[in-house]
């Protein structure tokens, strides 16, 4: 768009050639590489101008020429963005095929032995903490399927009519093995404390249970490395389910 060659800190933060602390890169990890500054794009921060659309692409397009390319975003600081979060405390968690919990920070605050991210945000002066899982609005499409449920809606629907005492059953969602905490390329799905009683619509609620605790392990993660969190949204597919999202479950706490 611009004929310049440019990545803003959020996205350049997942190269690994990135020093995050410092949003520039980092000349060890370009000579481990065999690399050198000439060979990376320039960086910017996402709010920060890359560039002017350059003209035959403004006429293809139909809009004037010379209009500012800002530097953009990564998927996910783009969605902190999108809702908001984007001072520290501030945090979402995104209910997709995988699930994040992507917190703001005003610093530099890693965790690696627990799989957390600590990226550049994308607007200056700002970080952030992402701890992932791999499976989460995956696992309720796997179990309605599995249970034999005609849609993620229904078995929803059966799990709300049903939900009038303590779920007994237990579920490990790692039907892709496990990123944060765990780290584990080799973790594995479980179904624990089945009996007789056990009906289809229990293994849809103990799924979405053990999708919410893995949340929960994600977040000792991140407080772990001294995050502060203040308030959490909910987006995603996931995030059309009021019951799942939020209104029937209490909120995440940092507290004893």
């Amino acid at each position: 768009m611009t004929g310049t060659f440019v990545s803003e800190m959020s996205d350049a933060a997942g190269t690994l050639w990135l020093d995050v602390a410092a949003r520039d890169w980092s000349d060890a990890m370009l000579e481990a590489t065999s690399l050198t500054r000439a060979h990376m794009p320039s960086l910017v921060e996402g709010s920060t101008s890359s560039g002017h659309l350059k003209a035959d692409v403004a006429e293809a397009w139909g809009v004037p020429a010379g209009i500012p390319v800002a530097g953009g975003a990564g998927d996910n600081a783009a969605g902190a963005a999108g809702i908001g979060a984007v001072v520290p405390g501030r945090a979402f968690l995104s209910l997709g095929t995988s699930g994040v919990y992507f917190l703001t920070n005003d610093r530099f605050s890693p965790n690696p032995e627990q799989g957390v991210h600590a990226f550049c945000h994308c607007l200056p002066g700002t970080w952030h903490q992402m701890s992932v899982i791999l499976s989460a609005a995956s696992c309720l499409e796997w179990v309605a399927r599995m249970t034999g449920f005609e849609s993620e809606a229904a078995a929803l629907a059966a799990v709300e009519k049903n939900t009038d005492s303590p779920c007994n059953e237990i579920f490990l969602p790692y039907l892709s093995g496990e990123r944060a905490p765990h780290n584990d390329p080799n973790a594995k799905g479980v179904f624990f404390g089945l009996t007789h009683g056990t009906e289809r619509h229990h293994l849809v609620r103990a799924a979405l249970e053990g999708v919410a605790y893995a949340f929960a392990d994600g977040q000792d993660a991140l407080v772990a490395a001294g995050a502060e969190i203040d308030t959490v949204s909910v987006i995603g597919g996931g995030a059309r389910s009021r019951f799942w999202g939020g209104e029937s479950w209490p909120p995440f706490s940092t507290g004893p």
